[in-house]
Order: structure tokens, then sequence, then C-alpha cells
């Protein structure tokens, strides 16, 4: 690609080839991994709230700058002009015995400036302004990346820390990069709809800097209408609450590594993870937004196991659109009979291989494998004896959880709530049927637990949690018409949860204990693309026993609706609409409580309009049960329908 630097303008490509009328692709790429003022800096503050020095993330944004220069392609969207600043680690600072890019082009490097926040927010400004000065009939996407420290205030409002934050003598916190000032700012440009946010940072909150909100580098309160047209997509290097991880060896982040091999398409080594899911549209597959994270996902546990290490680390997106049918692509790759299998291409990077990578290739695991080498072998859980006292159950649940963090919590804080009836119960309530152990290491503690809910509500219950730094987790456990049992997974980690999450449990009896099974095979990736492993792990018998179980309990829903619902989901992921016949409608219309029907029944008829003509008084059907679900919720003691303060309040997180 034809980008050229700007001897004026340190940072700034151009691509002279690009059209001014025309569409075009305008980039921002921040890489920080050298902070002269944190922990083991040259001019280290005195209080570095922990924060320390990171040895990937300038490199991450020189490969992501050079698949920019040299690999990108997107019909409609030629790169423009891109932005590059980068903070290199380097040799001598802290434990550092080499530069971070030694070996990288000079003439890119030499050219990019340090990421400090006068420079960072320089070049944000002149980013803007470039999109802001297009004129009719020009277009333009925004693209934004950002590797470095990060932290989060609240759900998707990141702080991303420059190279010089904390420097004196004011170590001003604010001195910051404001994810939520960018995105709505964006969504002023008149010219520019479309905007793709990268950020490759941790998403956990610091205590001692909860008050950092970062500067309002440009203008997010204009007084002119917002584009009807603007569309956000971002991928997260992690969930909220989690933090965002680097290999030991050095080389690019888990981010920044998944990133690249599934723009590309070519990861390097191929590990167990499922491919990539592409489009295809004419001679070449597209790579798009949530395909992309679903496989980066998957990518990133890979290279976490293939490491041999003990951390979570979840990519997230996260996609806003006045066009919900509409794609965010970010890539084409030239489409061959191959193009949906792994290629192995050229290494993007050499630094970060699996320990027998240039060894002979090792059959995958099956699927699923991953989740069955997460724990240690399961436990029977103990009941506690007629009339306990709470040194009893804290003798009992300290057995079962293995950790004081998750102990204590659960009996001061837990709370089960009737969806229905607004009845409170505290851990009494939980039946603990067993429970599992990861391998702990010195931060991380993972549990699972098969449980009942002992209360009866006829909608289901939100069960909550408050950890030991008055943060707050939900999950809500809908009732079938047994009594379901669910499976718990809590992640806590330096004391603080960082996971909390509840599925249907492979312990049910019959069908719905082999459908919970078989999601449970299937949720670690994308389904769709894990449906097709399924197909390569699995015997042509054992998946087609797989799809038979859940056109059962799609037939049997009045026994168990739940059961039903996650079977559809399943059989829509692996597109068996012929086995879903119409029962779908039903599960939409005999169960209220359970709106994900409406939905699936919607999505089922979309997909078979393809193969014969949509019947019209359908469409009315879709738009009038679509709109009750989103007014309309769980029965509540008001007449049926679902108050949004009271919703609001049971749902609300800390």
């Amino acid at each position: 690609m034809p980008l050229q630097p700007v001897a004026a303008e340190p940072g700034l490509w151009i691509n002279r080839d690009c059209s001014p009328t025309g569409p075009g692709l305008h980039a921002l790429i921040i890489g920080v991994s050298r902070y002269d003022h944190l922990n083991e800096g040259v001019a280290a503050a005195p209080e570095t709230y922990g924060l320390g020095q990171l040895s990937v993330s300038a490199l991450t944004a020189y490969r992501f700058f050079s698949w920019l220069l040299n690999g990108y392609a997107l019909d409609g969207w030629p790169v423009a002009r891109v932005r590059l600043l980068m903070s290199p680690l380097r040799k001598g600072v802290g434990k550092t015995t080499t530069d971070e890019l030694e070996g990288c082009d000079p003439a890119i490097c030499e050219h990019a400036p340090e990421a400090t926040f006068d420079n960072c927010k320089n070049a944000i400004e002149k980013w803007y302004a470039d999109m802001e000065a297009l004129r009719p009939p020009a277009t333009g996407r925004s693209l934004f990346l950002f590797s470095g420290h990060g932290m989060e205030r609240r759900q998707n409002y990141q702080v991303l820390l420059p190279s010089d934050f904390l420097r004196p003598p004011g170590r001003l916190i604010n001195n910051a990069i404001s994810t939520p000032n960018l995105a709505d700012a964006l969504s002023y440009l008149s010219l520019v709809s479309s905007h793709v946010l990268l950020l490759d940072g941790c998403r956990n909150d610091i205590d001692k800097l909860r008050g950092a909100s970062g500067a309002k580098i440009l203008n997010d309160e204009q007084p002119i209408a917002v584009n009807p047209l603007f569309e956000k997509g971002a991928l997260y290097a992690t969930a909220s609450g989690l933090r965002a991880y680097s290999p030991k060896s050095g080389g690019l982040s888990l981010f920044g590594q998944a990133l690249l091999d599934g723009l590309s398409n070519k990861p390097e080594p191929v590990l167990d993870e499922a491919p990539i899911e592409l489009t295809r549209k004419g001679h070449v597959a597209t790579v798009e937004i949530n395909k992309l994270a679903s496989y980066m996902k998957g990518r990133v546990a890979a290279l976490i196991k293939a490491a041999k290490e003990s951390v979570v680390q979840v990519v997230r997106s996260e996609v806003s659109s006045s066009d919900p049918g509409k794609s965010i692509d970010l890539a084409e790759i030239p489409s061959t009979p191959d193009t949906d299998k792994p290629a192995v291409g050229i290494s993007i990077d050499s630094t970060w291989r699996s320990p027998k990578s240039t060894e002979a290739a090792e059959p995958a695991p099956a699927s699923g494998a991953w989740f069955r080498e997460r724990y240690q072998p399961e436990q029977k859980a103990v009941l506690a004896p007629p009339n306990a006292g709470r040194l009893e159950h804290l003798d009992r649940l300290h057995a079962i959880f293995g950790a004081e963090s998750v102990t204590y919590p659960w009996l001061d804080k837990l709370q089960i709530v009737g969806l229905s009836t607004h009845q409170s119960f505290g851990y009494e309530a939980i039946e603990i049927i067993s429970s599992a152990q990861a391998v702990k290491t010195p931060y991380l503690h993972r549990l699972q637990l098969h449980f009942r809910v002992a209360a009866d509500d006829a909608v289901g219950h939100v069960l909550t949690i408050e950890n030991e730094r008055q943060r707050r987790f939900c999950c809500v456990l809908p009732t079938d018409v047994d009594k379901t049992i669910f499976q718990l997974e809590i992640d806590v980690e330096d004391g603080d949860y960082i996971n909390f999450a509840a599925y249907l449990s492979p312990h049910n009896v019959g069908t719905t204990g082999r459908i919970a099974a078989a999601w449970e095979q299937l949720r670690a990736r994308d389904p769709l693309a894990a449906v097709q492993r399924l197909e390569v792990s699995h015997t042509a018998e054992t998946l087609a026993q797989v799809f038979r179980d859940g056109e059962e309990a799609l037939r049997l829903k009045l026994r168990a609706p739940l059961a039903a619902t996650v079977a559809t989901v399943l059989l829509l992921k692996g597109n068996q609409l012929d086995r879903m016949h119409d029962w779908a409608r039903n599960l939409a219309n005999w169960f209220p409580t359970i709106p994900d029907g409406v939905v699936l029944w919607t999505e089922q008829c979309r997909r078979m309009a393809a193969q014969k003509p949509l019947d019209p008084s359908l469409i009315a059907w879709f738009v009038s049960e679509l709109s009750v679900s989103l007014r309309s919720g769980p029965p509540f003691q008001n007449g049926g329908k679902c108050d949004a303060a009271q919703l609001s309040r049971l749902y609300q997180r800390g």
C-alpha cells in the first residue's frame, strides 16, 4: 500500500493514491510499553498504584501498523491516513535487556513520536479534524487502536494511560484518554458514519484511581445533531473487571496476537482454537467484527493453554448501529476453497509460540477438553446438619469453596430474590450438589458449583452476591418444570471476583442434561464455528445424536421450557431448521416469561425465507410480539407487567 510518511508531521502517513473525494480509512494507532513514572520507570512517582512497565504494547502497535501497510484490504475503504505513536520499552529500563522494537523497520520507528499525553492529545485532535474536514461526496471510517495500560471506571468506560502518566509536578491522573469522550465526539462527524475501536488494555478498576475520568480532548457535547447513520464496533481485550495479559516471553499482547491472526486468517502456530468464520462476498471473504471477536476469544484461550498459564482473559465485542442487519467488516481475504480453514503462513510473532510449535503438530483435543482440564476432580458436597450453627456452615462451605474470599461473601452477602414473589432468601436457599476447583495459583482461584434453588418461584430467581470490595454480581436462574440444576462458575483474582456466571448444568437428568452437556462443549467459542468443529472432532453419529436431543427437547417444551430454549439455540446455530419444525412458535406463545422464544422463531423464519417465501402474516406477528417482549417482563405482582424501576433494582450491579 502506498503509505508515505509526512516529514513535517511526525507519526503521520498518507496514502497519496487515495482520492480526497472518495471513501477512506482514517486510523490512529497508539502503543505504550514504557511508562517513565510508573514502577521501574526512569523517574517513578512516589505512588504508582501497582502499575509498572509493559513489554509488548509498542510492538503490538507496530505490527498492526505493518499489517495496515502490507496486508490490509477492504473494498470501499482504502487506507487514507494513519497516525502512529509508540513508546517502546528500552534496554536498561527495569529488568529489560533488549529494546522492544529491535529488528523493526527504523524508518517506521523513527517517524513515530512518543505516546505522551500531549502527543496523544495532539494526534487525536488532528485525526478528528481530518475527518471533520471531509466534504461531500467523500466519506470516511475511523479506526482507533490503543495498546497499553487501561482501567475501567464503569461498564465500557475505559481510561487509557499515556507514557508520561503521573508526570510531575502535578502528576494529574486525568491526563489520560477517555473512551466515552472519543466515541461520543465521533458520533457528530457527518461524513464518517462507521467507527472501529480496538482497545487492548485492562478493564479492572484501581481503588485509588477511581476518580480518574480522563481528559475531554474532543468536544463530546456539540450543538448539532449526531449522525443518524452512526455505527460503532468495539473490540475489548478482555471482559469488564478483568485484566489483559502479555506472554512472559515478550512478543505481542494476547489481544494483538489473536487480532492479527484473525484479520489475516493465518494463525501461527495453529492451536486447538476453532477457525474464524468468514463471510463470502464474491471472490473474497470478509472478516466481520463479531465473528472476529468470537475467534479471538477461542484463540486467546488456546494461547494461554499452550503457555500453561492460569489466567482468565475473555475478548468482548460491542456493536451499535442504526441498521442492525448491516455487518461491520474489517478486512477481506482472497476467497479460495480452503479460505475457511486456518492457514499456516508467515509468523506474525516468532517469539510467542507453543512449546512444541517446531515439532510435528499434535492432534487437536476434542471440543470441550479445555473445560474438562480446567477443574480438578469434582467432589460431592456435604449437606449441613439440621439446626447447624454459623461455625458449622463456615467450615462446611470453606471445604466446598476453598477460599475465604468466596466463603464469607457467600455467608453474609448472598441473596436470592424471587422474580414473581419478591421473596428474599440467603445462602440457605442454595442446595449445593457438588463442587470442583482449578489448580490454585497465588493470584487466581477458580471454582465450579452445581446447585439447585430450594425456594419456589413460578418465573425464577435473581442470585446476587457482593464481594469484599463491595462490588455486586448477579445472574438470573429461570424456573423450569422440574427442579433445575445450575452450574455456577466463580473466578477470584487477588481476592476480587472477576467472573460470576451461571449455566444449565449437565448434571440434569435426561435430555436436559444432554443438551446442557452439548452446550458446554460449544460455549467457549462462537457456537456456529464450534458446531463446525464438532463435525470434525465428533463422529457423524455423535453429532446427529446431539441434534436429535435438541429436537426432542424442543418437542417436549412443556416439560422443560428452559432446556427447550437452549436446544433451540443449539439447533439454530447448527442450521438444523428441519429438526425445528414450527415448534419454536409455540415456545414463543406458551412461555411469555422466556422472551427468547419470540426472537428464536423470528430468526428461524428469517432463515427459512431463503428457501421459500415468508408468510406475510408472520411479519405483523414478529413486529407485535417483539414489541410486547420489549415492553413486558416476568409476571410481577403489578398485573403481569415488569416495572422498569423494579427490574433495574434487581439487576443492578456495583
